[in-house]
Protein backbone atom coordinates (compact mmCIF):
# COMPACT_ATOMS: atom_id res chain seq x y z
CA UNK A 1 0.00 0.00 0.00
CA UNK A 2 1.31 3.21 -1.02
CA UNK A 3 2.24 5.85 1.61
CA UNK A 4 1.65 9.43 1.19
CA UNK A 5 3.50 12.07 3.36
CA UNK A 6 3.03 15.69 2.22
CA UNK A 7 5.29 18.57 3.65
CA UNK A 8 3.41 20.81 4.84
CA UNK A 9 2.65 18.36 7.74
CA UNK A 10 3.62 19.87 10.99
CA UNK A 11 5.42 17.13 12.37
CA UNK A 12 7.08 15.09 9.35
CA UNK A 13 7.15 11.34 9.99
CA UNK A 14 11.24 10.88 10.00
CA UNK A 15 10.65 6.89 9.62
CA UNK A 16 8.87 7.63 6.49
CA UNK A 17 11.09 10.19 4.71
CA UNK A 18 13.89 7.54 5.44
CA UNK A 19 12.10 4.80 3.83
CA UNK A 20 11.58 7.08 1.24
CA UNK A 21 15.12 8.92 0.89
CA UNK A 22 16.37 4.91 1.27
CA UNK A 23 14.74 4.35 -2.34
CA UNK A 24 16.97 6.90 -4.50
CA UNK A 25 20.03 4.50 -5.50
CA UNK A 26 23.23 7.07 -5.72
CA UNK A 27 26.59 6.90 -6.23
CA UNK A 28 29.07 6.76 -3.59
CA UNK A 29 31.95 8.95 -2.77
CA UNK A 30 34.28 9.91 0.00
CA UNK A 31 35.01 13.86 0.01
CA UNK A 32 38.63 14.63 1.07
CA UNK A 33 40.06 17.77 2.13
CA UNK A 34 43.14 18.71 4.50
CA UNK A 35 44.54 21.75 7.18
CA UNK A 36 48.07 21.59 8.59
CA UNK A 37 49.01 18.97 6.46
CA UNK A 38 46.39 16.63 8.24
CA UNK A 39 44.10 15.05 6.00
CA UNK A 40 40.49 14.71 6.44
CA UNK A 41 38.03 12.69 4.97
CA UNK A 42 33.69 11.58 4.97
CA UNK A 43 31.59 9.28 2.95
CA UNK A 44 29.07 10.88 0.61
CA UNK A 45 26.21 10.23 -1.19
CA UNK A 46 24.94 14.02 -1.28
CA UNK A 47 27.09 14.74 -4.39
CA UNK A 48 25.71 16.72 -8.01
CA UNK A 49 27.00 18.28 -10.99
CA UNK A 50 25.76 21.73 -10.39
CA UNK A 51 26.97 22.98 -14.02
CA UNK A 52 28.80 22.15 -16.98
CA UNK A 53 30.06 25.85 -18.23
CA UNK A 54 31.73 26.57 -15.44
CA UNK A 55 32.27 23.42 -14.57
CA UNK A 56 30.51 23.33 -10.99
CA UNK A 57 29.94 20.43 -8.46
CA UNK A 58 27.67 20.34 -5.50
CA UNK A 59 28.33 18.96 -2.00
CA UNK A 60 26.28 18.54 1.25
CA UNK A 61 28.28 17.63 4.60
CA UNK A 62 26.86 17.26 8.01
CA UNK A 63 27.46 19.82 10.29
CA UNK A 64 29.25 17.81 12.77
CA UNK A 65 31.62 16.20 10.58
CA UNK A 66 34.97 17.48 11.54
CA UNK A 67 35.84 17.33 7.42
CA UNK A 68 32.44 20.16 7.09
CA UNK A 69 34.62 22.68 9.57
CA UNK A 70 38.24 21.90 7.54
CA UNK A 71 35.74 22.71 3.84
CA UNK A 72 34.44 25.32 5.67
CA UNK A 73 38.05 26.60 6.65
CA UNK A 74 40.13 26.02 3.75
CA UNK A 75 37.39 26.38 0.91
CA UNK A 76 38.91 23.08 -1.20
CA UNK A 77 37.87 19.78 -0.99
CA UNK A 78 38.25 16.83 -3.55
CA UNK A 79 35.16 14.49 -4.84
CA UNK A 80 36.61 10.64 -4.81
CA UNK A 81 33.94 8.87 -7.02
CA UNK A 82 34.69 5.14 -5.62
CA UNK A 83 34.61 2.32 -7.66
CA UNK A 84 32.46 -1.01 -6.96
CA UNK A 85 35.83 -2.78 -5.18
CA UNK A 86 36.23 0.19 -2.78
CA UNK A 87 33.31 -0.98 -0.25
CA UNK A 88 35.74 -1.21 2.36
CA UNK A 89 36.80 2.54 2.47
CA UNK A 90 33.22 3.51 2.10
CA UNK A 91 32.34 1.95 5.35
CA UNK A 92 35.88 3.08 7.05
CA UNK A 93 35.28 6.56 5.97
CA UNK A 94 31.83 6.70 7.48
CA UNK A 95 32.77 6.16 10.82
CA UNK A 96 33.84 8.76 13.03
CA UNK A 97 36.78 9.30 15.58
CA UNK A 98 39.33 7.07 13.78
CA UNK A 99 42.39 7.75 12.09
CA UNK A 100 40.51 7.25 8.54
CA UNK A 101 43.36 7.32 6.29
CA UNK A 102 45.63 4.82 7.78
CA UNK A 103 46.58 2.34 4.92
CA UNK A 104 44.94 4.20 2.31
CA UNK A 105 46.46 4.45 -0.88
CA UNK A 106 45.94 8.11 -1.48
CA UNK A 107 48.17 10.93 -3.06
CA UNK A 108 47.94 14.87 -3.09
CA UNK A 109 46.38 17.07 -5.34
CA UNK A 110 48.35 19.86 -7.64
CA UNK A 111 45.30 22.47 -7.16
CA UNK A 112 44.59 22.58 -3.30
CA UNK A 113 47.25 20.01 -1.45
CA UNK A 114 43.87 17.78 -0.32
CA UNK A 115 44.58 13.94 -0.53
CA UNK A 116 42.79 11.80 -3.97
CA UNK A 117 41.93 8.27 -3.13
CA UNK A 118 44.25 6.05 -5.51
CA UNK A 119 42.12 3.70 -7.22
CA UNK A 120 39.13 5.90 -6.95
CA UNK A 121 36.75 5.90 -10.37
CA UNK A 122 36.86 9.59 -10.52
CA UNK A 123 38.61 12.40 -8.39
CA UNK A 124 37.48 16.08 -8.82
CA UNK A 125 38.96 19.18 -6.48
CA UNK A 126 36.81 22.23 -6.04
CA UNK A 127 37.23 25.32 -4.73
CA UNK A 128 34.65 26.49 -2.39
CA UNK A 129 32.35 29.55 -4.02
CA UNK A 130 29.28 29.15 -2.22
CA UNK A 131 28.45 27.40 1.46
CA UNK A 132 24.20 28.14 2.02
CA UNK A 133 23.29 26.20 5.42
CA UNK A 134 20.10 23.93 5.34
CA UNK A 135 18.86 21.72 8.42
CA UNK A 136 21.65 19.67 9.56
CA UNK A 137 23.99 20.36 6.82
CA UNK A 138 25.93 22.86 4.75
CA UNK A 139 25.94 22.77 0.99
CA UNK A 140 29.02 24.13 -0.69
CA UNK A 141 29.41 25.35 -4.47
CA UNK A 142 32.46 24.63 -5.85
CA UNK A 143 34.72 25.46 -9.36
CA UNK A 144 35.97 22.20 -10.87
CA UNK A 145 40.51 23.09 -10.28
CA UNK A 146 41.17 19.28 -11.75
CA UNK A 147 39.51 16.24 -12.52
CA UNK A 148 40.69 12.62 -13.42
CA UNK A 149 39.10 9.30 -14.09
CA UNK A 150 40.02 6.00 -14.39
CA UNK A 151 38.03 2.63 -16.25
CA UNK A 152 35.47 0.68 -14.23
CA UNK A 153 32.50 0.05 -12.60
CA UNK A 154 30.63 2.69 -9.71
CA UNK A 155 30.16 1.93 -6.11
CA UNK A 156 26.17 2.17 -5.80
CA UNK A 157 24.64 2.73 -2.44
CA UNK A 158 20.72 1.91 -2.25
CA UNK A 159 18.42 1.09 1.30
CA UNK A 160 21.56 0.85 3.05
CA UNK A 161 23.65 -1.32 1.02
CA UNK A 162 26.80 -1.10 -0.93
CA UNK A 163 27.54 -2.73 -3.90
CA UNK A 164 27.63 -2.97 -7.77
CA UNK A 165 24.48 -2.01 -9.24
CA UNK A 166 23.26 -5.27 -10.21
CA UNK A 167 24.66 -7.02 -6.76
CA UNK A 168 22.17 -4.13 -4.90
CA UNK A 169 19.27 -4.91 -6.70
CA UNK A 170 19.34 -8.55 -6.22
CA UNK A 171 20.16 -7.68 -2.72
CA UNK A 172 16.99 -5.69 -2.65
CA UNK A 173 15.00 -8.87 -4.25
CA UNK A 174 16.56 -11.15 -2.05
CA UNK A 175 15.27 -9.17 0.83
CA UNK A 176 11.83 -8.63 -0.38
CA UNK A 177 11.53 -12.48 -1.34
CA UNK A 178 12.93 -13.56 2.44
CA UNK A 179 10.58 -11.29 3.87
CA UNK A 180 7.97 -13.02 2.27
CA UNK A 181 8.93 -16.04 3.35
CA UNK A 182 9.87 -15.70 6.87
CA UNK A 183 6.29 -13.88 7.14
CA UNK A 184 3.84 -16.81 5.65
CA UNK A 185 2.69 -14.48 2.74
CA UNK A 186 2.99 -18.30 1.06
CA UNK A 187 0.99 -21.00 3.58
CA UNK A 188 3.91 -23.51 4.50
CA UNK A 189 1.71 -26.68 2.13
CA UNK A 190 1.53 -24.52 -0.64
CA UNK A 191 3.96 -24.21 -3.37
CA UNK A 192 5.06 -20.70 -4.04
CA UNK A 193 3.12 -18.86 -6.66
CA UNK A 194 6.53 -16.74 -8.89
CA UNK A 195 3.56 -14.73 -10.91
CA UNK A 196 1.94 -14.03 -7.79
CA UNK A 197 5.34 -13.12 -5.57
CA UNK A 198 6.49 -10.79 -9.01
CA UNK A 199 3.27 -8.67 -9.09
CA UNK A 200 3.38 -8.27 -5.33
CA UNK A 201 7.07 -7.54 -4.73
CA UNK A 202 8.08 -5.99 -7.97
CA UNK A 203 10.53 -7.99 -8.43
CA UNK A 204 11.67 -10.00 -11.84
CA UNK A 205 11.15 -13.56 -11.91
CA UNK A 206 14.96 -13.92 -12.35
CA UNK A 207 15.66 -11.84 -9.18
CA UNK A 208 12.95 -14.38 -7.75
CA UNK A 209 14.55 -17.44 -9.15
CA UNK A 210 18.42 -16.78 -7.75
CA UNK A 211 17.08 -15.43 -4.51
CA UNK A 212 14.83 -18.77 -3.98
CA UNK A 213 17.61 -20.86 -4.72
CA UNK A 214 20.07 -18.75 -2.29
CA UNK A 215 17.78 -19.40 0.24
CA UNK A 216 17.39 -23.19 -0.42
CA UNK A 217 20.65 -22.87 0.10
CA UNK A 218 20.06 -21.30 3.92
CA UNK A 219 17.31 -23.68 4.57
CA UNK A 220 14.50 -21.39 4.45
CA UNK A 221 12.95 -23.19 1.36
CA UNK A 222 13.36 -26.57 -0.40
CA UNK A 223 12.01 -27.68 -3.48
CA UNK A 224 9.43 -30.54 -3.58
CA UNK A 225 9.44 -33.71 -6.43
CA UNK A 226 7.72 -31.17 -8.93
CA UNK A 227 10.31 -29.09 -8.79
CA UNK A 228 8.42 -26.35 -7.49
CA UNK A 229 9.67 -23.84 -4.18
CA UNK A 230 8.19 -24.41 -0.96
CA UNK A 231 8.88 -22.90 2.56
CA UNK A 232 10.76 -24.58 4.90
CA UNK A 233 9.10 -24.74 8.99
CA UNK A 234 11.26 -23.87 11.45
CA UNK A 235 11.66 -25.75 14.51
CA UNK A 236 13.11 -25.21 17.60
CA UNK A 237 16.47 -26.72 16.49
CA UNK A 238 16.11 -24.40 13.14
CA UNK A 239 15.71 -21.04 15.64
CA UNK A 240 18.38 -22.57 18.07
CA UNK A 241 21.08 -22.38 15.58
CA UNK A 242 20.36 -19.31 13.89
CA UNK A 243 20.44 -17.50 17.43
CA UNK A 244 23.62 -19.03 18.37
CA UNK A 245 25.06 -18.24 14.66
CA UNK A 246 24.01 -14.79 15.44
CA UNK A 247 25.42 -14.33 19.16
CA UNK A 248 28.71 -15.86 17.88
CA UNK A 249 28.58 -13.08 15.58
CA UNK A 250 28.13 -10.16 18.27
CA UNK A 251 30.55 -11.57 20.40
CA UNK A 252 33.94 -11.67 18.11
CA UNK A 253 32.53 -8.36 17.31
CA UNK A 254 32.62 -6.73 20.91
CA UNK A 255 35.69 -9.43 21.92
CA UNK A 256 37.69 -7.49 18.87
CA UNK A 257 36.29 -3.94 19.00
CA UNK A 258 35.18 -2.72 22.71
CA UNK A 259 38.40 -0.44 22.77
CA UNK A 260 37.75 1.24 20.25
CA UNK A 261 34.35 1.94 19.88
CA UNK A 262 33.38 5.75 19.83
CA UNK A 263 31.03 7.85 22.06
CA UNK A 264 28.60 8.58 19.63
CA UNK A 265 27.94 4.74 18.34
CA UNK A 266 27.66 4.04 22.00
CA UNK A 267 25.47 7.01 22.67
CA UNK A 268 23.48 5.60 19.49
CA UNK A 269 23.09 2.32 21.41
CA UNK A 270 21.71 3.67 24.52
CA UNK A 271 19.24 5.84 22.36
CA UNK A 272 17.81 2.75 20.58
CA UNK A 273 17.96 0.81 24.23
CA UNK A 274 15.67 4.01 25.79
CA UNK A 275 13.50 3.96 22.90
CA UNK A 276 12.77 -0.02 23.36
CA UNK A 277 11.94 1.07 27.23
CA UNK A 278 9.74 3.99 25.85
CA UNK A 279 8.00 2.01 23.42
CA UNK A 280 7.74 -1.29 25.60
CA UNK A 281 5.55 0.81 28.45
CA UNK A 282 3.15 2.32 26.03
CA UNK A 283 -0.36 1.28 25.87
CA UNK A 284 -0.62 0.11 22.38
CA UNK A 285 3.24 -1.37 21.92
CA UNK A 286 3.58 -2.76 18.35
CA UNK A 287 6.11 -6.03 18.26
CA UNK A 288 6.53 -5.06 15.10
CA UNK A 289 8.31 -1.59 15.98
CA UNK A 290 9.98 -3.42 18.83
CA UNK A 291 11.85 -6.01 16.81
CA UNK A 292 12.75 -3.39 14.42
CA UNK A 293 14.40 -1.41 16.93
CA UNK A 294 15.72 -4.46 18.13
CA UNK A 295 16.98 -5.03 14.66
CA UNK A 296 18.70 -1.64 14.54
CA UNK A 297 20.42 -2.30 17.91
CA UNK A 298 21.91 -5.48 16.91
CA UNK A 299 22.52 -4.45 13.26
CA UNK A 300 24.80 -1.56 14.46
CA UNK A 301 26.65 -2.93 16.87
CA UNK A 302 28.02 -5.44 14.31
CA UNK A 303 28.52 -2.79 11.42
CA UNK A 304 30.61 -1.41 13.93
CA UNK A 305 33.04 -4.21 12.36
CA UNK A 306 33.83 -2.70 9.15
CA UNK A 307 32.91 -5.47 7.87
CA UNK A 308 29.72 -5.71 5.21
CA UNK A 309 30.50 -9.43 4.27
CA UNK A 310 29.83 -9.78 8.25
CA UNK A 311 26.99 -7.51 8.13
CA UNK A 312 25.05 -9.53 5.42
CA UNK A 313 25.81 -12.89 6.84
CA UNK A 314 24.47 -11.42 10.74
CA UNK A 315 21.22 -10.38 8.64
CA UNK A 316 20.82 -13.56 6.81
CA UNK A 317 20.41 -15.36 10.77
CA UNK A 318 17.58 -13.27 11.21
CA UNK A 319 14.24 -14.90 11.39
CA UNK A 320 12.57 -12.19 13.32
CA UNK A 321 9.98 -11.66 10.88
CA UNK A 322 8.46 -14.80 11.58
CA UNK A 323 7.28 -13.96 15.39
CA UNK A 324 4.83 -10.89 14.37
CA UNK A 325 2.00 -13.18 12.88
CA UNK A 326 3.02 -16.45 15.82
CA UNK A 327 2.62 -13.19 18.61
CA UNK A 328 -0.58 -11.54 17.14
CA UNK A 329 -3.16 -12.77 19.32
CA UNK A 330 -0.64 -12.36 22.97
CA UNK A 331 0.86 -9.47 24.59
CA UNK A 332 4.44 -10.31 23.64
CA UNK A 333 5.79 -7.80 26.77
CA UNK A 334 4.92 -10.92 28.99
CA UNK A 335 7.83 -12.70 27.40
CA UNK A 336 10.56 -9.96 25.91
CA UNK A 337 11.95 -7.04 27.48
CA UNK A 338 15.28 -5.29 26.27
CA UNK A 339 17.33 -5.17 29.89
CA UNK A 340 20.13 -7.50 28.52
CA UNK A 341 20.29 -4.85 25.42
CA UNK A 342 20.92 -2.21 28.36
CA UNK A 343 23.19 -4.37 29.93
CA UNK A 344 25.35 -4.78 26.54
CA UNK A 345 25.36 -1.05 25.83
CA UNK A 346 26.40 0.28 29.28
CA UNK A 347 29.30 -2.35 29.17
CA UNK A 348 30.60 -1.45 25.88
CA UNK A 349 30.54 2.75 27.31
CA UNK A 350 32.22 1.37 30.42
CA UNK A 351 34.65 -1.63 28.58
CA UNK A 352 33.72 -4.19 30.03
CA UNK A 353 34.33 -6.89 28.22
CA UNK A 354 32.93 -10.00 30.39
CA UNK A 355 29.38 -7.95 30.92
CA UNK A 356 29.11 -7.32 27.28
CA UNK A 357 29.50 -10.78 26.49
CA UNK A 358 27.47 -12.37 29.30
CA UNK A 359 24.82 -9.46 28.13
CA UNK A 360 24.67 -11.22 24.56
CA UNK A 361 24.46 -14.71 26.25
CA UNK A 362 21.51 -13.82 28.22
CA UNK A 363 19.89 -11.58 25.27
CA UNK A 364 20.25 -14.85 22.81
CA UNK A 365 18.77 -17.29 26.11
CA UNK A 366 15.88 -14.94 26.39
CA UNK A 367 15.39 -14.84 22.58
CA UNK A 368 15.35 -18.41 22.48
CA UNK A 369 12.85 -18.82 24.89
CA UNK A 370 10.82 -16.43 23.26
CA UNK A 371 10.77 -18.36 20.08
CA UNK A 372 9.90 -21.72 21.69
CA UNK A 373 6.74 -20.29 22.81
CA UNK A 374 5.94 -19.28 19.59
CA UNK A 375 6.76 -22.44 17.94
CA UNK A 376 4.97 -24.27 20.63
CA UNK A 377 2.09 -22.19 20.26
CA UNK A 378 2.18 -23.09 16.30
CA UNK A 379 2.08 -27.28 17.40
CA UNK A 380 6.16 -27.62 16.95
CA UNK A 381 6.73 -25.49 13.87
CA UNK A 382 6.35 -22.15 12.23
Amino acid sequence: MNQKVHSTQVEFNQDIFRQVVGRFASGVTVITTAQDDVPYGTTASAVSSLSMDPPMMLICLNQSSSTHDVVMNTRTYAINILADNQQELAIKFGRKGTDKFEGVDYSISEHGNVPLINGALATIVCSVVESPRGGTHSVFFGNVLEATYNAGQPLAYYRGTFGRLEQVRELEAYARVRQWILTRKTPLQNELNIEEMMKSLHVDSNDIFNALVKLTAEGFVIRNDSGAFQTTPITVKVSDSLYDGRATIEKGVVASKIREFEQEFVENLMDIADRMGELRSSPDASLEKYLGLHSEFHQALVAESGSSQLLDSYKRLSIAGVWRDAWADQDWREVLDHAHLVQLARAIKDQNIDSALDAITKYTEQAKFFAHLAIQKKGGEV
